[in-house]
């Protein structure tokens, strides 16, 4: 049992690059903003491309999540746009679509916890707080929406890659017990297959502005990397339904998890063990002196 373990342990490997294994994952393919009011104009409004997307999970009970929201305040950067997300029930802001992207698409287990581009991942207060580098960092290269135009309610486009097309609406929200606002709070999500190329979202006007963000995704789990190197801090587990779930949070390699988780199992053995060798050992001399 110890050398299958050791033998497992020895074979996870550190990273896999080959696309064939990157198209088996979700990625996010290209983004696009428009202004909320654009739904009830009359006149065609063009798009708003971007170059990083953050989307942010946070709670209004989260401690540590103020810090990062003063971070992503003070962010100074027009080609980036960020999304809060609001999973948790216990939030009077609460999203189930966020919830579900949390656990089921990014497969998160704290928060705060920041997801850069579909492809970065920072967890905890110390690891957000390297947001600005973070961006600095990773290069995008958003493609495949084309022709995209929002008008009477009706979002039209043509994607050359991808199977969906998810419409987040966002708006600033006020805290319910703190002095301050979300100014980018996910508070609607509707998704299409990419190739309907209209679709009516006139449910999502609102009176009080907003964003309307476009993503084109191919659909599934994504696979994280951690954008940080060093150790989480400052962070609260996720209230949902999460067992199961794996997460790559830590900035561990998975040959290193196993190794540690192997040491453990080791560890544990050595009781029993050493408990089967003493009775080995004391019925090797019964024999002996019969």
């Amino acid at each position: 049992m110890l050398l299958v373990a050791l033998i497992m342990a020895t074979q996870i490997p550190l990273t896999t690059s080959t696309s064939t294994v990157d198209e088996e994952f979700a990625g996010l393919l290209d983004v696009v903003i428009f202004d909320a009011s654009c739904i009830q104009s009359l006149e065609a409004c063009d798009a708003q491309r971007i170059s990083h997307l953050v989307e942010y999970y946070g709670a209004d009970w989260c401690e540590p999540c103020e810090l990062i929201e003063n971070e992503i305040n003070m962010l100074n950067r027009s080609d980036t746009f960020v999304i809060q997300h609001h999973p948790s029930v216990v939030d009077e802001s609460f999203l189930s679509a966020s919830k579900l992207r949390f656990e089921y698409e990014h497969r998160l287990l704290f928060i705060p916890s920041i997801v850069i581009d579909g492809q970065g991942l920072l967890t905890g207060s110390s690891q957000g707080l390297e947001l600005s580098s973070a961006l600095s960092l990773r290069e995008t290269n958003f493609s495949g929406l084309n022709n995209v135009s929002l008008s009477g309610g009706n979002l039209s486009w043509t994607a050359s890659r991808g199977d969906s097309v998810s419409v987040w609406m966002t708006e600033a929200t006020q805290h319910p017990t703190r002095n301050r606002t979300h100014p980018t709070l996910a508070t609607g999500m509707l998704q299409f297959n990419s190739t309907d190329e209209v679709a009516n979202i006139s449910a999502m006007a609102s009176e009080t502005g907003g964003k309307i963000v476009v993503l084109l995704e191919r659909t599934g789990v994504y696979r994280l990397v951690a954008d940080s190197q060093n150790p989480t801090g400052g962070m609260d587990v996720y209230d949902g339904n999460t067992a199961g779930f794996e997460t790559r949070t830590d900035g561990v390699s998975p040959a290193t998890q196993a190794a540690v988780w192997t040491v453990i199992l080791i560890a544990s053995l050595l009781p029993a063990m050493y408990m089967r060798w003493s009775i080995s050992k004391q019925t090797s001399s019964i024999d002996e002196e019969e």
